[in-house]
């Protein structure tokens, strides 16, 4: 099959890539969940934990929330194309955004690297940009996503390239992880709740960026459509074109060049746009030609419920037992991948007598209310 995928296909594509997205996520969130890789601090890694965070920041790095905000963005676009189809306004979208900004907040609460709010925040002005010309949606795409980088990144970059690197121990590990929920939950409320949200304000333009561009991909159907030819000429272009960005992060982590941070994030996060596009590709490639990744699907389908389920069965457990920071970032990657095989097979279950996972039936009751069968 190397047609346009039908209905029923591209669903499962998207649950597909969002499932493989899901696992990337994890990988990332985990080492700032466990403490063994304290985000305002910078660890001198050796042995396993060195490769560990070599291969991190050249294959998972930045690649996958860009993969996940994509896909929220077509998403979101399916769900204005229905609602106006239909006669609707974008009451119910903003009802729906409303709940996932709530389900963000909960979650933030837990944890600081909560993504959900700041979709929530920025998907708020998606409709202001649906009824763009595709032209406009992509001017507004590209000019948001190379002025935060210039603005954010590249600035940095060339005043700790200008002062010979700028390595910085970063802020002290927070012991108050390890004191009991008490403690801990004071210091979220206090300290780490505020500078999340405000962070959102400055990574949301580009995450918005994304939005557009998956925007303008659910619009056009560009996955669904696009030929095989395409598809594998723009993943090997964008693989090769990462290359020398993966140059870089080696030279950073293994050729002397540990000074400069903002150096490397240049190259995690240019690296990052190019393999995201070309994971997005090989995934699409796959399934249009049969394949059906089951455990991706399941994964995909629950994926609201699997994300905020991570957070529940690490991050709580943790500061329970007084163990944050006292894992190492490879014994957290085997945790992980335990983790998620675990959601895998639960996923195929729960959906064999299921239609939609616990949370994500959570969000369609706020956003249609309780719906009687016929």
């Amino acid at each position: 099959m190397t047609g346009p995928i039908q209905l029923n296909e591209r669903i499962v594509l998207y649950d597909i890539i969002r499932g493989f997205a899901l696992c990337g996520i994890f990988l990332v969130n985990i080492p700032s969940m466990l403490g063994s890789d304290w985000m305002f601090g910078r660890p001198d890694y050796t042995g396993s934990d060195l490769l560990v965070r070599t291969l991190f920041d050249m294959f998972v790095q930045t690649k996958f929330y860009t993969i996940f905000s994509l896909l929220f963005g077509i998403g979101f676009s399916i769900f204005l194309e229905r609602s106006y189809a239909r006669g609707e306004s974008a009451s119910r979208y903003v009802r729906r955004i409303v709940i996932l900004f709530l389900f963000g907040l909960a979650h933030l609460a837990i944890w600081s690297g909560d993504i959900l709010h700041t979709y929530a925040m920025w998907g708020l002005l998606l409709p202001l940009f649906y009824r763009l010309s595709n032209r406009a949606i992509l001017t507004w795409a590209w000019s948001l996503l190379l002025g935060s980088f210039f603005l954010l990144y590249v600035s940095s970059a060339l005043v700790e390239w200008t002062n010979g690197g700028s390595f910085n121990s970063g802020v002290p590990f927070p012991t108050v992880f390890n004191d009991g929920f008490s403690v801990w939950f004071d210091y979220r409320l206090n300290v780490e709740i505020f500078a999340a949200i405000s962070n959102s304000l400055l990574v949301g333009i580009e995450i918005l960026s994304i939005f557009l561009f998956g925007l303008y991909i659910g619009r056009e159907r560009k996955l669904l459509t696009w030929t095989i030819q395409g598809l594998t000429r723009t993943a090997i272009v964008c693989a090769v074109l990462a290359l020398p960005f993966f140059g870089v992060i080696l030279w950073h982590h293994y050729g002397g060049g540990d000074a400069y941070y903002w150096v490397n994030l240049i190259a995690v996060l240019v690296s990052g746009k190019l393999l995201a596009t070309t994971y997005v590709c090989l995934f699409t490639i796959a399934v249009r030609n049969g394949r059906a990744f089951r455990p991706l699907q399941a994964l995909g389908r629950m994926a609201l419920t699997n994300y905020l389920t991570h957070t529940l069965v690490v991050v709580l457990p943790v500061i329970a037992l007084g163990y944050y920071g006292r894992l190492s970032l490879t014994e957290g990657l085997f945790l992980s991948i335990a983790i998620l095989i675990a959601q895998a097979f639960f996923s195929m279950w729960w959906l064999k007598s299921h239609r939609y996972g616990p949370f994500e039936k959570l969000w369609r009751i706020g956003t249609y209310g309780l719906q009687r069968k016929s």
